[in-house]
């Protein structure tokens, strides 16, 4: 589940930051919002879903112990996700994505990852990390 992939991406990035001491991190969720129309703000409890989105990336974080002057959170706000992280990266000068998959279904395959968007749009390097759940293992 989403839980496996998440300590997937913890140990990935934890190994990552060993190999590049000062390094940064910054963590980066994407909330998909509508191209036209409202967006739904707040979840089915009234709680709102950009500070929930926020809170969860520290709660990831916390394991990594990083001092809090090396790692950023990031909720960015846009209608399609592979392309807010591949602006962000550039805005930022990122030197490396690492992103999760959450596996593939046919519509996925059909139309495209974000994974696989990500890959083929970066300028950086982007490992990209699958659920230890699934069986695989990046």
């Amino acid at each position: 589940g989403s839980e496996a992939l998440a300590e997937s991406l913890r140990m990935t990035a934890r190994r990552i930051l060993q190999t590049a001491p000062g390094a940064r991190l910054a963590c980066v969720t994407v909330q998909k919002t509508n191209r036209i129309g409202m967006d739904v703000t707040v979840d089915k409890d009234g709680r709102n879903l950009h500070v929930k989105h926020l809170v969860g990336l520290k709660h990831w974080a916390h394991a990594l112990n990083m001092p809090a002057d090396k790692i950023t959170y990031h909720v960015l706000e846009a209608p399609d996700p592979a392309t807010a992280i591949v602006d962000y990266a550039r805005v930022n000068d990122v030197d490396h994505i690492v992103i999760g998959s959450r596996g593939s279904s046919t519509l996925r395959r059909y139309l495209g990852s974000v994974s696989s968007q990500v890959v083929a749009q970066a300028d950086c390097t982007v490992t990209v990390v699958k659920s230890t759940g699934a069986g695989n293992q990046q």
